[in-house]
């Protein structure tokens, strides 16, 4: 029981590394993107929004009628919030 009250503090350093780590990986993959995004091969407006954190790509582009109407090269407007 002794031996278990003593690792207490590292478990808790530990878990605090780890949370910490986990959410700066969690920001970088969900940054802002520039004003205008190039899509690229296999992009969907869904994984773009999630890359860039933007929900509003279809409304601020009016070009685009439907979910399916990108493809590799469709420049994009990004509103930056």
């Amino acid at each position: 029981m002794k031996a278990v009250v003593r690792l207490l503090p590292a478990l808790f350093i530990l878990q605090a590394i780890f949370v910490a780590t986990g959410d700066a990986r969690c920001l970088r993959e969900h940054s802002q993107c520039d004003e205008f995004y190039v899509a690229e091969e296999g992009e969907t407006l869904q994984t773009i929004s999630v890359k860039c954190n933007n929900i509003f790509i279809l409304e601020d582009n009016p070009q685009i009628n439907d979910t399916d109407d990108i493809g590799p090269g469709t420049v994009l407007y990004m509103r930056q919030m």
